[in-house]
């Protein structure tokens, strides 16, 4: 060796130790005073390496080669160079204990300038750490050996290398804005406690590999003295060149010797030695490279007949493998006693710290619902994530652009992009449509099945999806075991349901369609859905509908081609409408039912029955969902065209006349509704006989009609011949009980007996809310025939809450008529409790709800009658003419110019002229609709000898005033007193003297009556009706 050359280097080892020994030790102290940024705690990891690396060195330079020397003294004085800039920045920056908050300031500024100074010092420490490592185990020349007969020098045993500084083998840098997953990190370290082999678990691109580098360093931090090396476990040859450089680094005896097998010679090394080592195996993925034997080919470059799982080392003491893998077989079997540890994706909070991080400056910029929205899309992905932030950087677009750009064709385009991340292996793809490809390309080869299954699931909704749904396919249970080994499904509630990822089902279907497979598949998933659907559906049913209803959304949301798959199509779209009128979902149903119509009217012919039952399910839904009058004749005509082509006696025909009866009662079609309410109780009859569970229903239905058309006397003789029926009934304890309590209320109710209904629709309720939920249609029809009991005793505070109640429960519901019932009952207690003016709010709210059926429908012009009467009493006269003038319009051509409540109409209009002062309108009134009738009633006499007086007119007033005396009810009084004001009006005393005395002799008045007989009284409210629409839940299905 040059003497020149040694004393140099010499020189430059001793001043480096020097001033090396004094930075470690103000960064030690620094560290003990608090926390200190990331990049002085790589530093503080670094240099104590570097000083190891260089003492020894000083004792080795005369095995060293010249050029080795020179290069040494080169990497020597850079470090010097380091440590000295080092030095300085720290007198710059750290705070000592007397400084003033002025000077801890302009340090803590300080410090932040010199951030980019001190990454760029880091960075050069880590690559000398290499340089130094590599120079120091060079195999040298010995004086006089000559090289080998192979070109290669042989190595030179290991001198004394257990007590010097470990080798620190990790091909990345540190991350200095790692983010989270210090759940991952402590499983890591707390399963090292129990076992030396731990196997980390996770779709491609969830951050394995970042989990692993980061742990490397926390380890070396933990144990100064101890080997880490790194190894990429993706391929044979990669493996193998881990391990020889290992062999090198550590400067094994054998380690150039072609003969030897290095798998061997490093297992060996790791299994035995005594000094503290970590090895991690990162990407550890392809089965067949661990266990070629069992699958299929693959062996290893050293031996074909062996395989690589066995030169994976068994560490002692201290020492512990780290794996890291998307196959949980592979994690399983290496790992051996522990289970793998799984890296699931980030929560929302860790995929947004990443994601800013990585826009760097530009995350001041976003918009934070924007992240939000583009974190969901990617579904917290790691690299997915990290992509996007690189994406968006380098070309300039906005998180909306992204984002929608994910959801449309461009998906593949954007989540193709490489994305440049040093920290990456150089075989690792950078990709997450790449990094899914290799998974499924490996899956594909090693078992086609679970590949193909892959796709079928990727066609149908990615969550919840259902195990018993894939019963019917082949080797599905092995396939699910391959497809969540590699972490591309996840198993929920005991393996009985899946979930994929959603970027995972966006690659596979973008892969399908290259292929130009989608639609292979997509009929496939419609097949598999179809099969599972139940055909008729109760609520024994309700479970299996409900964990079916995402995938049929999918499915029925593809095109078909096929005469097949389309009338498949058509039937899951009859049975899924069915169970959403179940659920309220009449929007959805209604569209669906057309669908289906539409298909079937297109391939089957006008008498398939096929079709009979579409139409019924779509004029059934046509009703339910009417917006207009005009909607509700269309329905009646699907209906009746139903009725005429369906055959008798059959389930269709039952239905559609049950349909009908409703429909008919609504259009105020007494007649057709009682005939269609009777067609459908007997068709049920004829079909499964007298007690079967849906002629007893329908024999409910039919007795309801009876009652509230007028026929109460029937109505009640029908439900007292279910009640003694039931007993035979096939149907279940809890539908018979309702029968029975649905029977006695009805009976109770029609007479009068508002206690009594009360007990029986409490009752109705909890059973209800035990067979169906809180917020069915059936459950809230009863509470608000509960509420309406409640409020005919007189308890209205009671009654409001118990309807308000039910008003919140069906805020988000589409049955907007039991809305209108609670809204209805609500200002009918107000009205009885004379609070007028939350009168008039509920009964405006009311005729809105109401709108839905047009202006032309019996309810909508009573709820604007309730309205007119409201005005009246809040004394808005205006108002309440208007609307009087227009439901006297619509009940004299629609009900008649006689029918009860157009006389009750035309009355309450004069009352209104009265008040306002109009008498000789308010007389004409009156005396219209006593022409109208064959005898009129007293209290509209009243009114018109009211009206008589204010007008002076005491000649006509003496003559109604007679007829008004004449009739032997409570207003013998007030004729009396409209008699007597005529005759005395008239000056004719001594008849006048007569009639008081006759007036004097009925019981005495009540204060104030004389001046209440002056005004005119309005027609009382009919309280024979029920507030809530005819809703009749259909208890056989339960």
């Amino acid at each position: 060796m040059d003497p020149v050359c040694a004393i140099g280097l010499a020189s430059a080892v001793v001043t480096l130790i020097d001033i090396g020994t004094k930075v470690a030790k103000r960064l030690k102290e620094l560290s003990e005073t608090g926390d200190i940024p990331g990049v002085f705690r790589d530093i503080k990891t670094r240099l104590p390496l570097i000083l190891s690396i260089i003492a020894r060195a000083r004792h080795q330079t005369q095995n060293l080669s010249l050029e080795a020397q020179e290069a040494l003294e080169g990497v020597v004085r850079q470090c010097f160079e380091q440590a000295q800039q080092l030095d300085e920045i720290l007198k710059k920056v750290v705070v000592a204990q007397g400084d003033s908050r002025l000077k801890k300031t302009v340090k803590a500024t300080l410090s932040l300038l010199e951030e980019k100074r001190l990454q760029s010092i880091a960075a050069g420490l880590s690559d000398n750490v290499q340089l130094l490592t590599f120079l120091t185990v060079t195999p040298v020349v010995e004086k006089g050996t000559l090289p080998s007969a192979s070109g290669r020098r042989p190595s030179v045993p290991l001198q004394s290398y257990t007590s010097a500084a470990g080798l620190f083998v990790v091909p990345f840098t540190r991350d200095e804005h790692f983010i989270g997953r210090a759940s991952s990190l402590e499983s890591i370290a707390a399963s090292f406690q129990t076992q030396n082999r731990v196997a980390i678990a996770g779709m491609g691109g969830v951050g394995k590999s970042q989990i692993a580098i980061e742990y490397c360093y926390r380890y070396k931090e933990g144990k100064p003295d101890a080997h880490v090396f790194w190894v990429y476990g993706g391929t044979i040859a990669r493996f193998y060149q881990g391990y020889k450089k290992i062999a090198q680094q550590l400067n094994l005896p054998g380690w150039d010797d072609p003969e030897g097998s290095i798998l061997e010679l490093v297992s060996s090394w790791l299994s035995s030695t005594q000094d503290n080592c970590l090895l991690v195996v990162d990407n550890a993925d392809n089965i067949e490279h661990w266990w070629p034997g069992k699958y299929k080919s693959g062996a290893s470059l050293d031996d074909p007949s062996k395989d690589l799982s066995k030169y994976l080392p068994d560490p002692v003491n201290d020492s512990h493998l780290l794996i890291t893998t998307r196959d949980n077989r592979v994690a399983s079997r290496l790992a051996r006693k522990g289970k793998p540890i799984p890296v699931q994706k980030m929560s929302e909070e860790e995929a947004s710290s990443l994601f800013l991080s990585k826009l760097g400056n530009e995350h001041l910029k976003v918009n934070k619902a924007e992240v939000h929205a583009l974190l969901d899309e990617l579904d917290h992905l790691p690299l997915a994530v990290s992509q996007a932030a690189a994406f968006i950087q380098e070309n300039g677009i906005s998180l909306g652009e992204y984002t929608t750009a994910l959801q449309g064709k461009e998906a593949e385009e954007f989540l193709h992009e490489e994305l440049d991340d040093a920290r990456r292996d150089e075989d690792s793809i950078n990709s997450v449509y790449r990094t899914f490809k290799i998974s499924y390309d490996q899956i594909k080869e090693q078992k086609p099945r679970a590949a193909e299954l892959l796709c079928l699931l990727a066609m149908l909704d990615r969550q919840s999806i259902p195990k018993s749904l894939l019963k019917p396919i082949a080797e599905v249970t092995t396939s699910l075991g391959t497809l969540q080994s590699f972490n591309l499904l996840t198993s929920r509630a005991g393996s009985q349901s899946f979930q994929m990822h959603r970027l995972v089902q966006s690659f596979v279907r973008t892969t399908v369609r290259k292929d130009n497979a989608s639609q292979q598949w997509q009929d496939k998933a419609l097949a598999c859905v179809s099969r599972d659907y139940p055909v008729e559906i109760g609520v024994a049913q309700w479970p299996d509908c409900d964990a079916l209803a995402p995938h049929v959304h999918i499915v029925t949301g593809y095109e078909y081609k096929t005469t097949e798959a389309r009338l498949e199509l058509a039937h899951l779209l009859c049975w899924a409408a069915d169970f959403d009128i179940e659920r309220g979902m009449y929007s959805q149903a209604l569209e669906r039912a057309k669908s289906s119509l539409e298909i079937f009217r297109e391939l089957v012919s006008e008498d398939d029955e096929r079709l009979v039952a579409a139409t019924w399910l779509y004029g059934r839904l046509r009703y339910y969902h009417a917006q207009r009058a005009t909607d509700a004749n269309e329905a009646a005509a699907l209906l009746e065209k139903a009725l005429s082509t369906a055959k008798y006696p059959s389930l269709t025909y039952g239905e559609t006349a049950f349909e009908l009866a409703h429909l008919y009662y609504d259009q105020c079609n007494e007649k057709r509704c009682l005939e269609m309410g009777k067609a459908s109780y007997e068709c049920w009859k004829d079909i499964e006989g007298p007690n079967s569970t849906r002629t007893l229903d329908n024999m409910h239905d039919y007795a309801l009609e009876l009652a509230l058309l007028g026929y109460e006397d029937e109505g009640i003789a029908m439900w007292q011949e279910i009640m003694e029926r039931c007993s035979a009934s096939d149907a279940s304890d809890n539908t018979k009980t309702v029968f029975t309590y649905r029977s006695m209320a009805g009976i109770a109710e029609f007479q009068g007996d508002a206690a009594m209904a009360e007990i029986f629709y409490a009752n109705l309720v909890r059973i209800s809310e035990t067979m169906y939920y809180s917020e069915h249609i059936h459950v809230l029809d009863y509470r608000l025939s509960h509420a309406e009991q409640i409020m005919r005793q007189g308890r209205l505070e009671e009654a409001t809450q118990l309807s308000k109640a039910i008003l919140a429960s069906n805020s988000s519901h589409s049955e907007w008529r039991i809305c209108a019932g609670c809204l209805q009952t609500v200002a009918e207690c107000c009205r009885l409790g004379a609070s007028y003016s939350e009168e008039q709010e509920y009964r405006l709210r009311t005729l809105e709800v109401h709108k839905n059926l047009g202006h032309n429908h019996r309810d909508t012009i009573d709820v604007m009658h309730d309205l007119a009467d409201c005005y009246l009493k809040n004394c808005k006269y205006s108002e309440a003419g208007d609307l009087y003038r227009e439901v006297i319009d619509w009940r004299t051509t629609e009900l008649g110019s006689t029918h009860v409540d157009t006389l009750r109409a035309i009355e309450c209009l004069g009352v209104c002229h009265a008040y306002e002062g109009r008498n000789d309108e308010a007389v004409a009134g009156y005396l219209d609709a006593i022409d109208r009738q064959s005898s009129p009633n007293a209290r509209l006499l009243h009114n018109l000898c009211v009206a008589l007086q204010h007008q002076g007119e005491w000649k006509m007033l003496e003559t109604w005033a007679r007829q008004f005396h004449e009739l032997d009810d409570g207003y013998r009084q007030r004729a009396l007193w409209s008699l007597m004001t005529a005759l005395e009006q008239q000056n004719r005393t001594l008849e006048a003297l007569d009639v008081r005395a006759s007036f004097l002799a009925l019981e005495p008045l009540d204060v104030g009556s004389e001046e209440a007989w002056r005004l005119p009284q309005s027609p009382p409210v009919r309280v024979d009706r029920r507030f809530g629409r005819m809703i009749h839940p259909r208890t056989w299905s339960a």
